[in-house]
C-alpha cells in the first residue's frame, strides 16, 4: 500500500509542475518572417520564465502585405483577450501556445474549460495504473 501511495504522489507531483509552466511562441517578424504564423512555420513554442503570467501577440499593419508581429511571455496584470486601435492589435492569453494567432479573442475561459476534463483523463490513468499492484 506505501508503494501506492508513493507512486500516486509522485505522478501528480510530475503533473502539477508541468501543468504550471507556460509555453509561449517568443518570435518577432523583425529576425523571423515565419513569426506571423509560427505553427505553420516551423517555430517551436518557448518554456517562459517563471514570473511569466500570460502569452502575447502585438500586431502593427501599417502596411497590409507586411504586419510587424512580435511574440512573447510577459507577466503582470493584463485584461485578456485583444485590443484594437488605428493599426494595432495586443492580444493577450495565459495558456500553452496561446499566441499562435494574430487578432484573436483567445481567453483564460479556454483553458479552464480544458482542465477538469485533462485531470479527469489523468485522474483515470493513475487509477488503471495502479490497479496492476
Amino acid at each position: 500500500m506505501n508503494k501506492t501511495i508513493f507512486i500516486t504522489a509522485l505522478l501528480l507531483a510530475v503533473y502539477a509542475a508541468s501543468s504550471q509552466a507556460l509555453h509561449c511562441y517568443v518570435c518577432s517578424t523583425d529576425t523571423h518572417s515565419g513569426c506571423s504564423n509560427p505553427e505553420q512555420n516551423g517555430i517551436s513554442s518557448t518554456l517562459c520564465p517563471d514570473t511569466a503570467t500570460y502569452c502575447s501577440t502585438y500586431t502593427v499593419n501599417l502596411y497590409d502585405d507586411f504586419p510587424n508581429v512580435v511574440r512573447q511571455c510577459k507577466s503582470g496584470d493584463y485584461s485578456y483577450g485583444c485590443t484594437f486601435s488605428y493599426a494595432t492589435s495586443t492580444c493577450v492569453c495565459d495558456y500553452n501556445e496561446c499566441n499562435y494567432v494574430d487578432n484573436s479573442p483567445i481567453t483564460a475561459s479556454a483553458a479552464t474549460a480544458k482542465a477538469p476534463i485533462l485531470l479527469t483523463l489523468f485522474t483515470a490513468a493513475c487509477a488503471i495504473f495502479l490497479s496492476f499492484f
